[in-house]
């Protein structure tokens, strides 16, 4: 047979270089295979091919979508660019996985990992191996994980803080903080340890927990409190713009400006490459950090100068829960947590947890000492913003002008996890035909959603701070991670469940209670 396959070669060969896509060239001829140990040789290279997909890749990929920008839906966000879906399946597969071939392995440990030609004593089966994930690949250190857990927490809430202090007092102000920090604290804690045992994001372990209602709760929740927090930083933009432009001489109503905001936020909110936000994050971090200094340097110059305020209250009785709500907006940092620890190596992750503790007992410190000065500072002349207490001159107006600048940046950071989970929950189709325009129509429906809610909350922004911080943050910031860890967790003992319960419900009673209890002072 051997030889009669070898006599009419030439017809075989003949056609293979007729037709040059009939066959490859790594394709076996079937004289190769019809020799003593060819089967053999063949199964080998069929079965112990090195995977076009690198180890170091294959785990850098499953890295990157677990600590994509939204932790919550990272399987959606993962594709965030609309051209994806114009791709077919092998497309998508060829230009995200594929690699150069390699040469076949011969042994693998879990150490390392040698590739040769295979030889007739090589194993026909490996031992069943999987594939981990390489920890030397992850470089992030506790310092980066450090600076990512201070952008999370440091925004435009302090800024709220000082006026906070007014309407709880200067002895029960750093009190509820302190307890909020304590509780904040603890739902992270939890939230880790939920990860510890299902792994995933922090809508998977909702699902994980209660199945597809646990995922929309926190989904619905992350809506809530992404549009929260937009709707804020347009009344902030708009209130602070409105005082640089009447120091400059002119005079535009806030209302105008919050109106104005619509055309340059429906554009930003049409990209689709969350990468394209990172350098405006960055100047927007600069600029935060320059408006802190100069607050408080300003602070220090009239207590030096004029002495404290002397309408300095202990304890406010009538708007004591407006500070409630907040000091939970202040803290409102949760968002980042998983993702932070996923980008550390395991030694590393296991250090986060006492990271996480002292970065929220520096920043309840920072927080306290920064709204005490100024509200000792002001007293009662205090306002909800903390940039409109400054004196009128040029370097508070660049101040003001750099902060808004910063939030005006920031708004579609905050607003592209939530309009991505709306259209997954809409179900918008996944074929290219009309989807951008359908989503570009979507999104500007959803920012004139933001500046309809702005332009009738800017009366009282400290009221709206505080309602978006018991309504918006309170179920993903307390109630959720430890209502989540009495599902997963098996074998709990009775201190444990008694502590979830009690910080649930003391989620819960702040989330009717403030919220209530604010929306009755506005109505007065």
């Amino acid at each position: 047979m051997a030889s009669s396959l070898h006599a009419s070669s030439p017809y075989i060969i003949g056609r293979r270089e007729s037709e040059p896509g009939f066959s490859d060239t790594t394709t076996p001829k079937a004289l190769d295979i019809a020799v003593p140990g060819g089967f053999r040789r063949h199964h080998l290279t069929q079965t112990t091919q090195r995977p076009l997909v690198s180890r170091a890749l294959r785990n850098q990929i499953i890295d990157r979508i677990n600590s994509v920008y939204d932790p919550f839906i990272g399987s959606i966000l993962s594709q965030d660019n609309d051209e994806y879906d114009e791709l077919n399946v092998g497309v998508r597969a060829q230009s995200l996985l594929l690699t150069p071939k390699f040469t076949l392995p011969v042994s693998r440990d879990s150490r390392r990992q040698e590739w040769g030609t295979p030889t007739e004593s090589t194993k026909l089966f490996e031992s069943g191996s999987r594939s981990e994930p390489i920890e030397s690949d992850k470089t992030t250190t506790l310092w980066h994980a450090l600076l990512t857990l201070l952008k999370s927490f440091v925004g435009t809430g302090i800024l709220f803080l000082p006026d906070g202090f007014r309407s709880g007092g200067i002895l029960f102000s750093p009190f509820c903080l302190t307890l909020v920090a304590i509780l904040t604290l603890f739902a992270m804690l939890r939230l880790l340890q939920c990860r510890q045992l299902v792994g995933g994001t922090y809508g998977y372990i909702g699902f994980q927990a209660y199945g597809s209602w646990g995922r929309r709760m926190v989904q619905s929740s992350i809506i809530l409190m992404q549009t929260g927090f937009c709707c804020t930083y347009v009344i902030f933009v708009a209130q602070n713009l409105s005082q640089v432009v009447e120091f400059l001489g002119y005079n535009i109503n806030p209302s105008m400006l919050i109106l104005l905001q619509f055309a340059i936020y429906v554009p930003l909110s049409w990209i689709r490459y969350i990468s394209y936000f990172s350098i405006s994050n960055l100047i927007a971090d600069v600029f935060i950090l320059y408006g802190l200094v100069f607050i408080l340097g300003n602070s220090f110059w009239l207590l030096a100068t004029q002495g404290p305020a002397k309408d300095v209250e202990l304890f406010n009785q009538q708007d004591y829960a407006v500070f409630i709500g907040t000091s939970i907006f202040t803290f409102e940092g949760i968002g980042l947590v998983l993702p932070t620890q996923s980008s550390l190596n395991k030694a590393r992750q296991k250090r986060f947890p006492r990271l996480l503790t002292w970065t929220v007992v520096g920043l309840l410190c920072f927080y306290s000492f920064f709204a005490g000065i100024n509200y000792i500072t002001f007293g009662s002349r205090i306002t909800p913003m903390a940039t409109s207490s400054l004196p009128r001159n040029g370097w508070s107006s660049s101040v003001q002008f750099g902060y808004a600048f910063a939030q005006l940046l920031s708004y579609p950071l905050f607003l592209f996890p939530a309009v991505k989970i709306m259209e997954e929950m809409l179900g918008f189709p996944k074929r290219a035909s009309g989807q951008k325009i359908a989503k570009n129509c979507f999104r500007a429906v959803v920012v004139l959603g933001t500046i309809f809610v702005a332009y009738f909350g800017q009366g009282r922004l400290d009221l709206f701070v505080s309602i978006v911080g018991a309504f918006c943050c309170v179920p993903l910031s307390l109630v959720y991670p430890p209502l989540f860890h009495l599902k997963l967790s098996s074998n709990l003992s009775w201190t444990c469940k008694l502590v979830d319960m009690f910080v649930i419900g003391v989620g819960l009673l702040t989330f009717f209670y403030v919220t209530y209890s604010n929306l009755q002072s506005w109505s007065k």
